[in-house]
């Protein structure tokens, strides 16, 4: 090319001072294009980021050394007789079904090791005082290892010989053992029996505010069920006072947060609260109106 053969002809200093220029201009252009087409679009990526991530994703979790021994369901007694067992799992999980007997101490895996954190273990674990650490037994979810973890913080907390169950609360339910479910008023429904327009319901959105942002049902209200850490969390603040037969909550149809979060409100005061059978997945799928950047960039 002449502008390299060019190059060769001029002194060294010259020359790399021209080369780097020809370099920085060679970075620069496909930059600035790219950025020209993100601004055009209207669902562009933002220049600074608008999401509070420290409150949604990226919370540091305290971390913990210890390890509980894991106990297989065929070596345990029958119907786990002389244990106390503890359901770590979400409490809209456990409502779902668990353990008979099991008590509910939803691991906290999204909180930061400060006096906040250790006040509400310490009241977490007040039904477990004075009770041995080797007659309790953890249940969890062995895709998220809430078990494993929380057996850990009870290792960490003085209980000594503590155990989990491997496989989770899901291996107990695929041996075919009893499965307790409480009535708590949630009840599922379809979207085709739901009004056109959806009058007169407070919906809630129950998914993360990412998912929210994108699209959602006009009108909703976003609160992240795995955002929660309980039914007294202030993030429920907007719904108190509606009745819960007025509620309706949506969720993702394949990680079912909207019925998890339907069955903590009406195991706490919202009776009749509602959710969408297929979630969200199924409100779009029926042509229902959607808000939020993806629908808005549609054409």
């Amino acid at each position: 090319m002449r502008w390299i053969e060019a190059m060769r002809e001029e002194p060294g200093e010259r020359r790399i001072g021209r080369l780097a220029l020809r370099v920085a201009v060679l970075v620069a252009l496909p930059a600035l294009a790219a950025l020209a087409v993100d601004l055009a679009r209207p669902d562009g990526l933002p220049l600074v980021a608008d999401t509070d991530y420290r409150n949604e994703i990226l919370v540091p979790c305290p971390e913990n050394p210890l390890e509980a021994k894991a106990v297989a369901l065929a070596d345990l007694p029958a119907d786990f007789a002389g244990l106390t067992v503890v359901d770590a799992r979400s409490q809209g999980e456990y409502l779902a079904g668990h353990v008979p007997h099991a008590i509910s101490i939803p691991h906290r895996t999204l909180h930061t090791a400060d006096a906040a954190f250790k006040a509400a273990l310490a009241k977490d674990l007040e039904p477990l005082r004075g009770v041995p650490g080797a007659k309790i037994l953890v249940c969890g979810d062995e895709r998220t290892g809430s078990g494993r973890d929380f057996a850990a913080v009870l290792l960490d907390s003085g209980f000594s010989g503590v155990r989990y169950l491997a496989g989770g609360c899901a291996a107990w339910e695929a041996a075919g053992r009893q499965i307790e479910r409480p009535a708590t008023g949630a009840a599922a429904v379809k979207v085709v029996d739901l009004p056109a327009d959806a009058k007169g319901l407070t919906i809630v959105d129950a998914r993360f505010s990412r998912n929210f942002r994108r699209a959602h049902v006009p009108g909703a209200l976003s609160i992240p069920y795995r955002m929660l850490s309980g039914p007294q969390d202030e993030k429920l603040a907007p719904l108190h006072g509606i009745p819960g037969a007025s509620i309706l909550v949506y969720g993702a149809a394949d990680r079912g947060e909207g019925k998890d979060l339907a069955e903590i409100l009406a195991a706490n005061g919202w009776f009749g609260v509602r959710y969408i059978d297929g979630g969200f997945e199924a409100w779009e799928a029926a042509g229902r109106p959607v808000q939020g950047a993806e629908s808005e960039a549609a054409p």
